[in-house]
């Protein structure tokens, strides 16, 4: 006759939906993208198009946008201005007059900071410019733009957000350093990681350059390639300063867009550096990268174990093994159980699936709660006095990914007969 054991396990594993309350105040981040480079000399308007993107919340919060300035950088000559302005409005004007240096180029870092605040996002998205740039009286040399920007945030319930937004994020490299005179070319290697989930994501790199600064002498020019690939070639022109030693700030962006990954991992690649008719010192270089990515899954694990009790059967001489059902909801995800039966209570336990041949990926599917699923493997099973079962909880099918909800267990019964 046949008797029904219900092991009553109240067992309640949320492996996908857990959320982690993390911080009530407003969070800040700070991104910092491209804007301009130029490998030729500057001495008219440029006007480069840029985005900004914007994923986190910025609900509730007034004047999100704590900080945005632009950084231009290189060397000139000439005796005159640089006006700045953001899509032609006058209000956004700011004009820096620079000192005469006609007969000695000079290098220059300029912070322009629209006036106006017209670039101020409310809620997240892109948002597309204009920077108009203009010399006069002066010519630039290595011209280099790029924005910083740093915004407040209602921070998500857990600490990066949830798969359904897409996020940015800015990390800064060392590629290259030297402490003697550069006068030919260097090749240095370097790796760029990305650990973050890019799937889905169209284009997420939105912004790499690399920066090389140092102090030089002559009257010639650098060469940038990343793995000697002629199409990232980008050659700067720097002005004679073959008596006066001057310092310079270069901002290298590939135009071919080479480093472009689209899924996490490392990439490795070379620059190669090539200065030509002058001799470089202190040269240092630096990578920036930003890109967009999707956050994990509030506080999310794709499953949860768990191993029974040992129950015993009362069968002296052993029992057969009929089914094993589990009682609850299901939610997104799946329910797996791994059975196993010994002669005493120490063991030894070996747990089988349904291929009968156990180990990590043997198991029986149980993906419809209230529903018999067949212990097979009856020369495993049968005929053992006590046993016990192993339960894996996912909160996606599949066992894999990172679920909605997890399954809800309330029972687990087994069906044996003596």
């Amino acid at each position: 006759m046949k008797k029904n054991l219900l092991i009553i396990s109240v067992i309640i594993i949320f492996a996908g939906a857990a959320s982690y309350a993390v911080f009530a105040a407003d969070q800040m981040r700070m991104t910092e993208i491209f804007i301009y480079s130029s490998d030729t000399a500057v001495s008219s308007a440029v006007n480069p198009a840029f985005t900004l993107y914007i994923g986190d919340n910025l609900s509730g919060i007034t004047n999100p946008v704590k900080s945005l300035y632009f950084v231009a950088s290189g060397v000139y000559t000439g005796n005159g201005t640089i006006n700045f302005k953001i899509d032609s409005d006058g209000a956004t004007t700011q004009t820096f007059t620079l000192p005469d240096v006609s007969t000695t180029p000079t290098p220059f870092e300029l912070i322009y900071k629209d006036p106006s605040g017209k670039i101020n996002p409310t809620s997240a998205g892109s948002y597309g410019y204009t920077l108009n740039v203009t010399p006069s009286g002066v010519t630039l040399y290595g011209l280099g733009i790029r924005m910083k920007e740093t915004h407040k945030y209602a921070p998500p319930s857990c600490d990066d957000g949830d798969t359904a937004n897409e996020k940015i994020k800015s990390t800064n490299s060392f590629i290259y350093s030297s402490d003697t005179a550069v006068s030919s070319a260097v090749n240095p290697a370097f790796t760029l990681y990305i650990g973050d989930n890019l799937s889905g994501i169209t284009n997420p790199v939105k912004s790499l350059y690399f920066v090389a600064s140092g102090v030089y002498t002559g009257n010639g020019t650098i060469n940038f390639k990343i793995d000697s690939d002629g199409a990232t070639t980008q050659t700067f022109t720097l002005p004679d300063v073959s008596t006066t030693p001057t310092p310079f700030e270069l901002i290298y962006k590939d135009p071919s867009g080479k480093i472009s990954p689209t899924s996490a991992g490392s990439y490795g690649y070379t620059l190669n550096v090539t200065p030509s008719g002058v001799t470089l010192y202190g040269l240092g270089i630096k990578l920036s990268e930003s890109h967009r990515y999707k956050p994990p899954a509030c506080g999310g694990v794709p499953y949860g174990d768990l191993i029974s009790a040992v129950f015993d059967s009362g069968v002296a001489d052993g029992a057969a093994y009929n089914s094993i059902l589990w009682k609850g909801t299901i939610g997104t995800g799946n329910v797996k159980f791994q059975f196993a039966t010994a002669d005493n209570t120490g063991g030894p336990w070996t747990y089988y699936g349904s291929s009968c041949i156990g180990g990590s990926g043997d198991w029986f599917i149980a993906s419809v709660a209230d529903t018999p699923v067949e212990l097979l493997c009856p020369a495993q099973f049968n005929n053992k006095q006590y046993y016990r079962y192993k339960i894996r909880i996912c909160s996606a099918s599949n066992c894999t990914d990172v679920g909605a909800t997890s399954p809800i267990v309330e029972d687990v019964v087994v069906s044996w007969a003596p």
